[in-house]
């Protein structure tokens, strides 16, 4: 594994230098900073050796109302949202969750934690609104916004604050947007109507990838349920350089599959409320710090194998924000999906893509380092595929992961492994496992306590 390197910081609100990429100590030592003063925003660059550079520069205590380029963007967007019928997201009036729901997008309404059952086929959802755009013909689409690289528009719109998205303006992986009167103009669009399909593999056949991971992963054939074309990233940029995670979710060619199917047309699901402007979408689970209910959305990925059995749109553009394997340069978060994990032990949730690529209700169920609370948090999650070895399941060794550090232990008793196609730098911060380069866009909604489970808050459904 590489040696870290070492750490320059100075005194904030002066500039922090990170080149300790994945350096457990960073977080603390900005946040111990923080804690000293105001509130701050948080820019972030890259110097002239790559180095990722934040600066630090006092906001107040809340939200601000200085009238700046982003915040009148925001309150564009609020009132556009409002003009087509919908709720703008007021932190005066917002449901307040209980501190055990541990919340990070404050403007869903309500959520259905309720486990899939013949009774609630769909599992856990959450409902979030839904703005309206334009694509590049003029055609009305149907968009949610779950991210943004200004604290203050954060805060404005109820949603998570994630400097790290601004550090790629300008490169081939970011679409360059407007807003007019209040309605997004995006230069990219997505379609809807392709079928999807995954035919797992068949790790008898010899010779085969899925003989060497011994799954169904990866799968014999595919096709994602919808696909973006080339202008189209989720991760949108305007005029002023204020960066927003946004996702399509429905136009006129369909709807996106996260949104739980209703047995209706599409176009007719009650699920997709453009009277009210708000979308109900699946929540997938995950295990983070050695808990599980790490809820969040799959909205797109950057290769087909990844969209198609996590049910998101194939989005290739975004493969080309920066960079695999590297962290915290870039604006990519590692993550470790398993290619070959264990099967439903003892009736509990399984783990694992083969298990996902049988049957895409299974949650793949992969392992998170850090919440969306902390500044090195970006929802472009860059793969680091791992598998465990044909020893460990030949000895029965396989079990639940449930964080990077309980991967890393496995790493080092040599359990497993690299998965075959990853290529690329050692990321220390994920268990020093190598980047499959395939981005999953992953909004994290909330990880609530266990207790929880199998119960509902707020407005959940649509009317």
């Amino acid at each position: 594994m590489k040696t870290k390197k070492l750490l320059t910081m100075c005194t904030l609100p002066a500039l922090v230098a990170l080149t300790a990429c994945g350096d457990t100590g960073v977080l603390g030592d900005i946040n111990s900073a923080l804690e000293g003063g105001d509130a701050a925003n948080i820019s972030i660059s890259n110097d002239e050796d790559g180095n990722l550079v934040i600066g630090s520069n006092p906001a107040g205590g809340g939200t601000s109302t200085t009238d700046t380029p982003a915040i009148s963007a925001a309150r564009a967007l609020l009132d556009g949202l409002a003009a087509d019928g919908g709720s703008p997201y007021d932190l005066e009036t917002a449901l307040v969750y209980p501190d055990e729901f541990d919340i990070f997008i404050k403007s869903v309404t309500g959520v259905d934690l309720r486990l899939a059952s013949a009774e609630n086929p769909s599992g856990p959802t959450a409902r979030i609104p839904m703005f309206r755009g334009l694509d590049p013909a003029g055609n009305s689409v149907d968009y949610i916004i779950t991210e943004t690289s200004d604290r203050n528009v954060a805060e404005l719109m109820g949603i998570i604050y994630a400097p790290r998205m601004a550090v790629p303006r300008g490169t081939p992986g970011v679409q360059e947007v407007t807003i007019d009167n209040g309605i997004m103009q995006f230069v990219g669009t997505v379609d809807f109507s392709p079928i999807r399909f995954v035919t797992p593999g068949d790790p008898t056949i010899p010779g085969s990838p899925n003989e060497i991971t011994r799954s169904a992963f990866p799968p014999a054939d595919l096709n994602p349920g919808a696909v973006a074309d080339a202008a189209w990233s989720s991760q949108v940029m305007l005029p002023s350089g204020l960066v927003f995670n946004a996702q399509i979710v429905a136009n006129a060619t369909g709807i996106h599959d996260r949104i739980p199917d209703s047995g209706q047309d599409d176009q007719s699901n009650p699920n997709l409320d453009r009277t009210n402007r708000f979308v109900i979408m699946q929540l997938l689970d995950g295990w983070q710090d050695g808990r599980r209910n790490y809820f969040h959305f799959v909205t797109d990925a950057s290769v087909p194998d990844a969209a198609a059995i996590e049910l998101g749109v194939f989005a290739p553009t975004v493969g080309l924000l920066p960079d695999p394997g590297v962290f915290t340069d870039g604006t990519r978060l590692g993550f470790a999906p398993s290619a070959n994990g264990i099967p439903d032990p003892g009736g509990d949730l399984g783990q694992g893509l083969n298990l996902s690529s049988i049957n895409q209700a299974n949650d793949p169920v992969n392992v998170f380092p850090i919440q969306p609370t902390d500044i090195r948090y970006t929802p472009m999650w860059d793969a680091h595929i791992y598998m465990w070895t044909g020893e460990a399941i030949d000895n029965d060794q396989r079990r639940i992961v449930t964080s990077i550090d309980d991967l890393q232990g496995l790493f080092e008793e040599g359990l497993v492994e690299n998965f075959f196609g990853n290529d690329g730098p050692e990321n220390d911060f994920i268990a020093g496992l190598m980047p499959t380069n395939a981005i999953i866009n992953c909004p994290v909604i909330m990880q609530p306590d266990e207790s929880l489970i199998g119960t509902t808050f707020g407005e959940y459904e649509n009317s």
